[in-house]
């Protein structure tokens, strides 16, 4: 009797350890939300080597790319870039063609035929090439008033699509309250929120609260098609004119146009990241995942630093981290060179001091020495952060012993 009554005992405390451990996987699963697809684009309208470079690293932190195949207007302006076809198909990425209608273009029905045939000509295009492309994209920053015909015009185009090719949109913030908005989403199979975009100088170009309402209510408008979010990896410069209203927006190509003022705007990664995460934790049911404008490349002033993508969404730590190489080179004097070795840009100091018996030297990029009585070299009017992953050679030294010398930032 006392054997049996034991092994009950036993049978019963394994069965609470295993009843504790199924109940503690299940909490850990609804602490941890699911991590949602993303994709980039890539906007750049001339291919060069570092954007090559870019695209090759792609596949080890996204899972797609949309690819501008034609830019259409303003007036009858046509932007055609050639892509490296060769490196398109050997990422293996399933591709999506984007359109871009630029928003000034007027009635789209009086111009139906010819462009829908200039946005299938551009699917031919790319199948000789060698690519078939999972969806095609329209980029039609359209007035709220023209949504009626924005959606005959969809589903025109839609019923001449091959039967594989997905046709999605990008799709406006200010759409969300449209009652044309329902057709517009019943014509394609998936729309593109893009929560950026410069309201004003004031509001910069993201807002995390801002772009969390608007994601909410264009998830009940969408309850029938699911959608992304397209998220911004980039800064602008604004162009003001005399009157501080917005004159033109500079991102991914320099504007020659002149303005009376600028203002700079960027976009801090941990903001997003934190919008990243509250949608994630949200669950809503059509969310299929998140779009970044625009893929990064070594040259592109504007944008974020590739490794800082890579880390937003990868759910990396976000840290900056400036460290100070000092080198002793063959003719005996020190060259001295900043690091950005973190995963978001790093602020450039304004002074770099150093400690040592250096009789000589000399500043560059942006930088000067100056005496006081020591030896210090000062920031000048150059860029205040250093992106991440780069390096900057900021000056020389020539000193007594240059195994003593020490650099420390202020």
């Amino acid at each position: 009797m006392r054997s049996r009554a034991q092994v009950r005992r036993r049978v019963a405390a394994l069965l609470s350890v295993l009843v504790a451990a199924l109940l503690l996987a299940a909490c850990g699963a609804t602490a941890s939300p699911p991590k949602l697809p993303h994709g980039v684009y890539v906007w750049q309208r001339v291919w060069n080597p570092p954007l090559e470079t870019s695209v090759a690293a792609t596949p080890q932190f996204a899972g797609s790319l949309r690819v501008l195949a034609l830019q259409v207007g303003p007036g009858a302006r046509r932007v055609e870039p050639e892509p490296n076809w060769e490196l398109l198909r050997s990422t293996g990425l399933p591709v999506t063609v984007v359109v871009r209608i630029d928003g000034s273009h007027g009635d789209l029905a009086a111009q139906a035929t010819p462009l829908q045939q200039a946005v299938l000509a551009q699917l031919d295009r790319w199948r000789e090439h060698g690519i078939v492309a999972a969806g095609l994209e329209i980029d039609y920053d359209c007035a709220t008033a023209q949504l009626v015909a924005y959606a005959q015009w969809l589903a025109q185009l839609r019923a001449q699509l091959p039967p594989a090719t997905a046709l999605s949109i990008t799709a406006l913030p200010a759409w969300r309250e449209a009652a044309a908005l329902d057709a517009v989403l019943a014509a394609v199979d998936q729309s593109v929120l893009q929560v950026h975009a410069v309201q004003n100088p004031a509001q910069g170009l993201f807002d995390a609260a801002l772009a969390r309402r608007w994601v909410d209510d264009w998830s009940r408008r969408s309850a029938m098609r699911p959608f992304l979010v397209a998220l911004p990896a980039y800064g602008a410069r604004l162009k003001l004119d005399e009157d501080g209203a917005v004159a033109a927006v500079e991102s991914e190509q320099r504007l020659a146009r002149r303005s009376a003022a600028a203002r700079e705007l960027a976009v801090d990664p941990r903001d997003v990241a934190a919008l990243i995460a509250a949608l994630e934790a949200r669950r809503y049911p059509q969310l299929s995942g998140f779009v970044w404008f625009r893929l990064p490349h070594d040259g592109d002033e504007r944008a974020w630093a590739l490794r800082t993508l890579r880390a937003v969404i990868e759910r990396a730590p976000l840290r900056a981290d400036l460290r100070v190489a000092v080198t002793l080179q063959s003719n005996g004097a020190l060259n001295l060179t900043l690091h950005s070795d973190g995963t978001v840009d790093a602020p450039v100091p304004s002074r770099l001091r150093v400690h040592g018996d250096c009789s000589a030297g000399d500043g560059i990029n942006g930088f000067t020495v100056q005496r006081d009585p020591g030896i210090s070299l000062v920031r000048g009017d150059t860029a205040a952060v250093l992106r991440a992953g780069t390096s900057r050679p900021v000056g020389w030294l020539r000193c007594a012993d240059a195994t003593a010398v020490r650099v420390t930032p202020e």
